[in-house]
């Protein structure tokens, strides 16, 4: 009787161990290359139409080159090249190739402002002026004269939540229309520039894309105490695992980069440089200057890591980067909806919300109507584009480097979710 109870006591114990509350799934801390499709629910035949459309696309040459990372509860469903780094040399895409993100920067630097709100440095609705004094006077443009503007003093505060959440009616840096864009140094140095501008409508009342993320990345510095750069890669990447995203390389890495492609004026694809002068390129060697908005690169499965932390609840590698309660607050819309064409857009804190309200936003916008409700997105100038879906406990990434923009991620996406049993 002693040897069956001990047994019973040693089999209820290792369920216990095994596991997990009711209605939540383990969160996977690595990628698992060898799926189950049959368990997943994925048809691997259906899942083939991915490999026909982008094919067609690269043979058609409408794009140079594509990749893609699909991961479902954590087991990588599709991660393909297509097409070439370079096509004029026909150098074949590699899976570990580096792509210029562009804005894809933003949710990475949100993301590092919100892990020193955990640390108690900040609340989210204190005023920005606060911690950057220079921003203490803000006043909104009123009038059609550009080169005479008449101003207000605006109705409230820039707060730190408009800053994430680009609702804060900063528009750029304090140069008159027709001149050169000023180029600065440092982060801090354009920052003080930025926001002395003045603001193009009362904070928080409208949405608009905008540079505000620079003011959230020199927040970064200011609470951290440490550049950017050195903030991002001891407490994002490295925790993650993440291997070759930076706004700066040696040498060495230059023939990892793709090529970045155009439309020129007869609809064909041409090399250009997606650099303006030296300012951008990461082979200069003044490094100092690190942008909130714009300025990281790096392959796919790195930033497919980021993905996946986010979807876990802040937890990937088995280290967590963010708390779960910040996930979900970062994941809120954050707008005002006082009607109109744009009633249906959603944007938390740096991430665009997927709404499925209404057909005629996703009409509107020619995003993809089998994206799940609540997913989260904001991809790059360059095309580099990603989801997490928390419904399909799904990330799906698409990366080509081409200007300017076609339909190819919004049917890649259809023939992603057309897979799903």
């Amino acid at each position: 009787m002693k040897k069956y109870l001990l047994f019973g006591l040693t089999l209820l114990m290792a369920l216990c161990m095994c596991s997990t509350p009711e209605g939540k799934k383990p969160q996977p801390q690595v990628f698992n290359y060898q799926p189950n499709y049959k368990k997943l629910k994925v048809d691997t035949t259906r899942l083939k139409r991915i490999d026909n459309l982008l094919q067609d696309y690269v043979d058609r040459g409408i794009i140079p080159h594509a990749l893609t990372f699909v991961a479902k509860n954590g087991y990588v469903i599709h991660n393909k090249t297509f097409g070439w780094r370079d096509v004029e040399k026909q150098i074949p895409l590699e899976k570990d190739d580096i792509f210029r993100m562009y804005s894809q920067t933003k949710a990475v630097v949100t993301v590092a402002l919100m892990s020193l709100f955990e640390q108690g440095k900040f609340q989210l609705d204190d005023p920005v002026s606060k911690y950057i004094p220079e921003m203490t006077d803000q006043v909104i443009i009123e009038g059609s004269n550009p080169y005479a503007p008449q101003t207000r003093k605006a109705a409230s505060p820039v707060l730190i939540r408009h800053l994430m959440s680009h609702t804060s009616g900063i528009q750029g840096a304090r140069v008159p229309r027709g001149t050169p864009s000023k180029q600065f140094d440092t982060l801090k140095d354009h920052v003080i520039d930025l926001v002395q501008a003045p603001l193009i409508y009362d904070p928080g009342t409208k949405w608009n894309y905008h540079p505000a993320l620079d003011v959230v990345a020199y927040l970064v510095e200011y609470f951290s105490g440490q550049p950017l750069q050195e903030y991002l890669k001891e407490f994002i990447f490295d925790p993650l695992g993440i291997e070759d995203m930076a706004y700066y390389y040696d040498e060495e890495y230059r023939d990892r980069f793709v090529t970045c492609y155009r439309e020129d004026s007869t609809g064909h694809i041409e090399p250009v440089e997606m650099w303006s002068g030296q300012t951008r390129s990461p082979f200069i060697s003044d490094r100092r200057m690190a942008q909130g908005g714009t300025g990281l690169n790096g392959t796919i499965e790195g930033y497919a890591r980021f993905c996946q932390m986010i979807l876990n609840g802040g937890k990937f590698n088995n280290q967590i980067i963010l708390g779960r309660r910040t996930i979900e607050v970062m994941g809120k819309d954050q707008i005002a909806h006082p009607g109109g064409g744009e009633d249906n857009f959603r944007f938390g804190l740096g991430f665009q919300i997927y709404p499925g309200e209404s057909i005629h936003w996703e009409v509107e916008n020619g995003f993809s109507p089998m994206v799940s409700p609540g997913s989260l997105s904001w991809g790059g100038m360059a095309n580099t584009d990603y989801i997490i879906d928390p419904k399909e406990d799904m990330i799906i990434l698409f990366y080509t480097n081409r200007i300017p923009d076609t339909l190819v991620w919004e049917k890649f996406l259809n023939t992603v979710y057309q897979a799903l049993e």
